[in-house]
């Protein structure tokens, strides 16, 4: 299928049958359809260059959205046109290249979409949006539209974050998904709205997505995931999150892969500000093996200026906190990034009969941490998890109580029919040595 672009979409605008709309009395008025044409013929600017002119334009354009839904060119016009006018795209010059107009000017602009109060009308943006058979160029620049539209106001964003989240939840490379993470990159500049995307579980979903992503995945994707993320490393109300849900360790990946420069600066500043709010991330950044990347990276010349400020911040952050970590720091620093691996030290006999002990700690706070890690959709960290947690059972006095008491019996007992092989395999070891008292004899 031919890709919609915006030069065809305004190309189509003669297409339309705007004199019939004019004649059934119930769409439009022929002073609307003289502004639009006016403006296709003298150009946008021009016709928001007078105030009152401009504010009915947009008012016309929005009218379109909400009563014409059944003729795809004309919506298609109208939100293209509402996102020209947010974007402080030009007609007589080059588009922006990035689209993002400066707050002032966009605060500005989507004045004119606003009444008296500050509100503006949200419904024909989520009717698009919310479509399942909507055109998907329309869903694409109507998010577009309306995260604008609520960075410029105190609108609720609840229901436009509900719709990015169920689309970051999409397969893996969709449109849908890319669509929603792109306009996610515009609303997230406004503040209150970054508690609002934790509270849907906002950090969870963009750090799934980077991990089933991978740092080989489109460039442009990544940056715009961790710009997300970077926004909301700036919330201290958020900032547990990224520990929760093993998004440190994602972002060190992305550092010392370095998929592309812009992804690297993104990745390293936040970093930066999480690690600047909790010590504990300037551990699990160490466990990561952050500090070789940040030795080459400091004699690397970089074109931003911002990457070597951030790598000579983050490393000196580390370096002043640096103290040799012993194995059992190392497995603590995976289990609570999320990122449990297999490693020759600790699936040694000894390391359990020195350790297991530790886990009791605050109130058996790392051991509720492991078995949380076997609702993970990472099949590596469920097998090690479930190995960890038999050779837990087997070294720790009742430990076989304490992990049925905690749950863990349950979920493993759920991952014995997994269809990954290897998740199965450690899932029913693991089940043996909380079933069984002397496993060694059974193996």
């Amino acid at each position: 299928m031919e890709e919609t672009t915006r030069e065809k979409v305004l190309a189509s605008f003669v297409n339309v049958p705007w004199d019939d709309y004019v004649r059934a009395r119930s769409f439009l008025t022929q002073q609307e359809v003289d502004l639009m044409r006016k403006m296709q013929e003298d150009s946008l600017d021009f016709t928001l260059a007078e105030q009152d002119q401009a504010r009915d334009l947009a008012a016309a354009l929005v009218k379109v959205l909400e009563v014409i839904t059944n003729d795809i060119t004309a919506q298609q016009f109208a939100i293209t046109r509402i996102e020209d006018i947010l974007s402080g795209k030009s007609d007589l010059g080059p588009p922006s290249a990035a689209e993002v107009t400066a707050p002032d000017d966009l605060t500005a602009r989507a004045k004119l979409f606003q009444d008296g109060t500050g509100a503006f009308n949200d419904r024909p943006f989520l009717a698009i949006m919310q479509r399942t058979n909507q055109d998907l160029y329309c869903t694409r620049v109507a998010s577009l539209c309306l995260a604008r539209l609520l960075v410029a106001s105190n609108m609720p964003v609840d229901q436009f974050i509900s719709w990015a989240c169920e689309h970051l939840q999409s397969s893996r490379q969709s449109s849908e998904m890319r669509t929603a993470v792109t306009a996610l990159t515009i609303l997230l500049r406004r503040v209150d709205s970054r508690n609002e995307f934790r509270r849907h579980g906002g950090v969870g979903h963009l750090t799934r997505l980077l991990k089933t992503q991978g740092t080989g995945a489109n460039a442009q994707l990544l940056y715009e995931v961790t710009f997300c993320l970077w926004t909301l490393s700036f919330c201290d109300e958020v900032q547990s999150d990224f520990t929760m849900h093993g998004a440190v360790s994602v972002l060190v990946e992305q550092v010392t892969a370095a998929p592309r420069e812009k992804v690297v600066r993104v990745s390293l500043a936040t970093l930066r500000n999480l690690a600047e709010a909790d010590s504990e991330v300037i551990t699990t950044i160490i466990a990561c093996g952050l500090m070789k990347a940040l030795r080459n990276m400091r004699d690397r010349q970089w074109s931003d200026p911002d990457i070597k400020d951030d790598v000579e911040a983050v490393y000196t952050l580390l370096n002043n906190n640096y103290r040799e970590l012993s194995t059992f720091d190392r497995w603590v620093a995976e289990v609570m990034s999320r990122r449990l691996k297999w490693g020759s030290l600790v699936h040694e006999e000894k390391f359990w009969r020195e350790n297991a002990r530790c886990l009791e700690d605050n109130d058996f706070e790392l051991l509720k941490a492991l078995i949380g890690l076997l609702k993970s959709e990472d099949n590596e960290v469920v097998s090690v998890a479930c190995y960890d947690l038999g050779e837990f059972v087997r070294f720790y006095p009742n430990g076989r109580s304490i992990v049925k008491n905690l749950g863990a019996k349950d979920l493993v007992m759920l991952k014995i029919n997994d269809e990954e092989p290897e998740v199965q395999r450690h899932a029913l070891q693991c089940m043996s040595k909380i079933m069984v008292n002397h496993w060694e004899f059974m193996r």
